[in-house]
């Protein structure tokens, strides 16, 4: 019986030292793969659930045998029937140093880091209690902001506008910003709008109306002389009449035309 026993005590003592290198290596393994992690433990998790499997299922018959005797056997038939398994299983556990933890309670990485006060203006936590800050943006919790007009570095051509995790760049009067927001140019040139073209015609229009004003007076004065030409018509006929002094003129005035000279009442000159 002591002989026996010698060996199991044996046996057990090996299977301790191996268990106690395996959790060794395990931890040195984790800092390895991972600096959030601390160590690494196996844990044995026993488990507990139903399978199915093809249960035989004999069923006895009657037959003839030889010699005319009848003889008793059986047939081999499957149904599916239900059994509880348990087994034991081995789940490696990671252990989190602090400042560090899980993206899920399963990962084997803690490779998220922890933050005592959130970081701001889209920071980023990278370290325990370290911000990795966007840019514009300082400080140990990414709150303060940064003056790049004051960086020293020439950002802009003319004037430099802080702003919130930014700058902005201005112009000068008579220049504005060109494409690339730092550098200021002329204004070019605007093509003309319906707007201009609009201006102009109105213009235009105003000029045709002024000298379209100017040849309807030119016409009345015409018409108001061709009213009077018939009351100095008469009167020159009348002055005719009388004794032939000096040859008298003809009221109506002679116009000129592309044709040659004509007379509107159709006088003798």
């Amino acid at each position: 019986m002591g002989s026996r026993a010698e060996p199991c005590t044996v046996l057990g003592g090996l299977w301790f030292l191996l268990l106690l290198m395996t959790g060794e290596g395990a931890k040195g393994g984790a800092l390895k793969e991972s600096q959030g992690v601390c160590s690494k433990q196996t844990l044995v998790v026993p488990l507990r659930y139903n399978e199915s499997y093809s249960q035989p299922v004999y069923k006895p018959y009657l037959t003839l045998c030889s010699g005319r005797r009848v003889c008793s056997t059986y047939r081999t038939t499957y149904r599916v029937a239900w059994r509880e398994v348990r087994r034991e299983v081995r789940q490696t556990h990671a252990v989190c140093c602090q400042g560090w933890k899980k993206r899920h309670p399963g990962a084997l990485t803690c490779d998220e880091a922890i933050c005592a006060k959130p970081c701001q203006n889209g920071g980023v936590c990278v370290r325990p209690d370290q911000c990795e800050c966007a840019r514009g943006w300082g400080g140990k919790h990414c709150h303060v902001d940064v003056d790049e007009c004051r960086t020293g570095v020439t950002l802009c051509s003319h004037r430099c506008l802080n702003t919130a995790g930014s700058f902005t760049c201005g112009c000068p009067h008579g220049l504005v910003l060109g494409l690339d927001g730092r550098t200021c140019a002329e204004r070019a040139p605007e093509p003309p709008t319906s707007a201009s073209i609009l201006n102009v015609a109105v213009r235009e229009a105003g000029l045709d109306k002024r000298a379209l004003r100017r040849e309807i007076g030119e016409l009345r004065g015409r018409l108001e002389r061709l009213e009077q030409a018939p009351v100095r018509t008469t009167a020159w006929a009348q002055a005719s009449k009388g004794e032939d002094k000096e040859p008298l003129q003809s009221p109506c005035p002679l116009i000129y035309t592309e044709t040659g000279l004509t007379n509107p009442l159709g006088l003798a000159g």
